[in-house]
Order: structure tokens, then sequence, then C-alpha cells
């Protein structure tokens, strides 16, 4: 067995990149597991403190929670190479026992151009990309992302509905088995690698949280005075994603942003 030595951030500096990086350092963290977007605000505070920068122990950065854009690491590899950490990209949901696929990157791949790359299921996983009518596409060809093997969870507590609708049969694996229907849109390479697309439905994640732009909508259009109401996903800032919420009110009345 091998282990480690836990470090909790506290919540003052994981609000500031610059004394989180300073944690890494002052604390000698080997292995970082991050967001992309917590991670692109660490680039930025690397960038403008070289000389802390290189002080970095760290061994392993992990991706995961949100779509990472691979091509954003370039700066990153510039200054630090390509193993020096090894940085690492996980795809993973938590009804399969959290992670499905890894990929290691390197500067090649992030100057290549390539897409949100997952890279290829673990051991107990075994990673489906299917059309419309459960059939396998080629390579090239999004479709949507399925996932089976002993990782998969029994279904959700007490929704009997909603776990007909996700955890279906499994036609390529053993008598009885099911798979699991992510909502994730991917493809595969030519060389048998995943790459993550989007979404095949209305949710989104944010800063690593699961969200339902339909299901918060609803909640505006409940609001006294809403006559009609779109939440999307803005970026303004590379790294810094936000729901924005657009409200029509009823005809004839004001409606207040401090009152939704």
């Amino acid at each position: 067995l091998r282990g480690g030595r836990l470090v909790v951030v506290p919540f003052e500096v994981s609000r500031s990149p610059g004394e989180f990086l300073r944690l890494l350092v002052d604390e000698g963290v080997t292995v970082l597991n991050q967001t992309p977007s917590a991670f692109y605000q660490l680039m930025q505070a690397d960038r403008e403190a070289p000389d802390m920068g290189a002080r970095l122990a760290l061994r392993w950065v992990v991706f995961g929670g949100e779509a990472l854009d691979v091509w954003r690491l370039t700066e990153w590899f510039d200054r630090h190479g390509d193993s020096d950490p090894v940085l690492v990209n996980m795809y993973g949901i938590t009804e399969t026992t959290v992670h499905v696929s890894y990929a290691a990157l390197d500067s090649r791949i992030a100057k290549s151009g390539a897409g949100s790359v997952i890279g290829v299921g673990i051991p107990d996983l075994r990673v489906y990309v299917l059309d419309g009518g459960l059939r396998p596409v080629p390579a090239g060809v999004a479709g949507e992302m399925y996932v089976g093997g002993a990782g998969v969870a029994r279904g959700y507590w007490n929704r009997a509905g909603l776990t007909a609708g996700r955890f279906v049969a499994d036609p390529f694996g053993s008598a009885g088995g099911r798979m699991y229907r992510s909502g994730d849109v991917a493809r595969w390479t030519d060389e048998g690698v995943l790459e993550f697309v989007g979404r095949a439905d209305d949710q989104v994640k944010v800063r690593g949280f699961r969200i339902e732009l339909g299901e918060v909508e609803s909640v505006l259009g409940e609001c006294a005075g809403v006559g009609q109401a779109v939440v999307v996903v803005r970026e303004d800032r590379p790294g810094d994603r936000r729901l924005v919420a657009y409200v029509v009110p009823e005809a004839g009345v004001e409606v207040e942003a401090s009152g939704l």
C-alpha cells in the first residue's frame, strides 16, 4: 500500500489563485485534483509568479468535473514540460462510481487542436458510443456515451421511473447486464481515443456541479410576475462560467431581480 498526506485547503485560500499556488509550494503537494476552470486560474498565478511556480513539487495533476479545453494547456507545457508534472484528464459520472476514462496529456495533444480528450476506459468499465438505435457509431461520428461494467450503480433511490430511463439493458454485455445512458455526446478518434463533444440534453456543468437548465427555468417561471424565462451558461471571461437568466415579465408587471 502507498499513501500520502492530505492537505486541506482553507476557504480563503481556495478563493485566491496566488495564495493557492503558495500553499501548493509550502506544503510540497505532489498530487492535485482540480476542475479545469480552477486550474486555468492556477496557470495564471503560475505565469505571474514564475519563481514560485518553479518550486512546485507536483508529479500528477488530475482534471475532472467539467469539460477541458486542451489547447489552453499549451502555455503550461511550455513552462513545465510534458512530465513535470503529468497532466491527466478524467471523465466520470456519479452513476458509474465516478471515473470512467482517462487520458494522459502532453504538449503535442495540446497543440494538435484536439477537442476535449477523455481517453480510454478504465479496466472495470466498458464505454460505448451509440446512435439513437443503440448501434455503435464509426470513428469520427458523434453519438451518446453509454457505460457498462462492474462500476455501474443499481439505480436511483426510490426513483423507479428515472432509473428505468437511464439504466438500460446492455446488449453488448452478459445476460442481465445493464448500462448507464450518460446523456453525454462523444466520438472515437481513429486512434481509439474518446473526445467529449457536449450534452445531448439541457444539463450543464458549472464549477463541477451538474445543473439542469430546464429545472432552473421552471423555478423562475413560478415566480410572481414572470411570463417567460430562459437560462444559459455564459463565459464572458475565460474559465469563469456562470448561469445567466433572461426573464420576460407578464404584461403590465415589473419584475425586480432581487425578487426572483
